[in-house]
């Protein structure tokens, strides 16, 4: 690319930000932004443990778009702290509503890295303490080992009100088992690039396996993302895998049957 190219492209991307940026600022105030629930299955009888909560946006011709299309616009021009907090006061609110049920809520890598919202996070559980026991908080491993200080603080505060924490993409990023045991986290959920077509790739199977492996040594659950089949599944079971998640046990869905 020439110097001019990029500049244009640079722009380009901008601009697209900013557009997308707009369009998440209105679906908010025209309550076009919501939560869809993909069930988190228990691996040794293939019941529904949890749920987790991923967010999503219905544009004005009703098309449903995923988190991947809006939230890093979001977090470029600083609006993902609105969107963890709507999701954060949805889950609860659902919680409250449905005493059954256990939700997972993500918190986004840059409101990870910031003190004051996760403090305001914490007060915000404590306010409703009595959903705390059915609710998960979902750290991305990058997120967790760079801001390594506020999130060992933010896990010890939520641990101790009964909230379970797990780390999210668990082998995309460089976190050590070490660092793990520090955060005291409650489970990992293995990256899904590792799981998909797992019977298929000899190498994935061992690094799975391996990690899989020492997850159980520092008495940590695991989540295997990304599931798309009866022998993938049953592979991760005879890993010790504890709970698979993946489209072949059921896609994310705004109204699910508990509603």
């Amino acid at each position: 690319f020439s110097v001019y190219e990029r500049s244009a492209l640079l722009e380009s991307t901008r601009l697209r930000q900013m557009a997308v940026a707009d369009e998440v600022v209105l679906a908010l105030k025209e309550d076009r932004i919501h939560l869809a629930y993909q069930p988190i299955i228990q691996a040794y009888n293939r019941r529904v443990s949890h749920y987790e909560s991923l967010l999503r946006m219905r544009r004005p011709d009703g098309q449903i778009v995923t988190a991947g299309y809006f939230v890093p616009a979001a977090e470029q021009l600083g609006l993902v702290h609105m969107l963890d907090r709507f999701a954060l006061e949805t889950v609860v609110a659902r919680l409250k509503a449905h005493p059954a049920i256990s939700l997972a809520v993500n918190v986004s890598g840059t409101a990870s890295g910031d003190p004051a919202w996760l403090q305001g996070f914490v007060e915000y559980v404590r306010t409703h303490r009595a959903v705390a026991p059915r609710l998960i908080v979902e750290l991305t491993e990058t997120a967790a080992l760079h801001h390594f200080e506020e999130n060992a603080r933010f896990v010890s505060q939520l641990r101790e009100m009964g909230v379970r924490v797990a780390i999210d993409d668990f082998g995309a990023g460089y976190t050590s088992f070490r660092n793990l045991q520090m955060l005291q986290v409650d489970a990992v959920k293995v990256d899904g690039s590792y799981i998909d077509n797992l019977s298929d790739s000899p190498e994935n199977q061992v690094f799975v396996r391996t990690l899989v492996s020492l997850a159980r040594n520092f008495s940590i659950k695991t989540v295997a993302e990304w599931v798309n089949s009866d022998a993938d599944a049953a592979l991760l079971q005879s890993f010790g895998v504890d709970y698979f998640q993946g489209f072949h046990f059921g896609e994310p869905v705004i109204d699910p049957r508990w509603e």
